[in-house]
């Protein structure tokens, strides 16, 4: 995921909340603190599983029998997109 989208994202739930009248500005900004934090938690959570992916291509790759397979086997599972997001 390309680092605008992820800002965007960000920006996105923060200005969601702002959107929404509070009755102190404490809470607002605890409000503001909460959808920040929730928003990174998300991406975290997609860069975790992306790296997943990319831990298990590459044993994949290493489980590869030289004698059965060659460097298009290999490179066919790198480039495999598994992505779901």
């Amino acid at each position: 995921m390309k680092k605008e989208k992820l800002y965007h994202q960000i920006a996105h739930a923060c200005l969601q909340v702002l959107k929404t009248p509070k009755a102190e500005s404490k809470e607002q900004v605890k409000a503001v603190y909460d959808a920040i934090d929730l928003a990174f938690q998300s991406q975290f959570a997609l860069l975790s599983s992306e790296l997943e992916d990319c831990k298990q291509r590459l044993q994949q790759i290493e489980n590869l029998d030289e004698t059965e397979h060659n460097l298009q086997d290999a490179q066919q599972i790198a480039r495999q997109d598994n992505a779901k997001h």
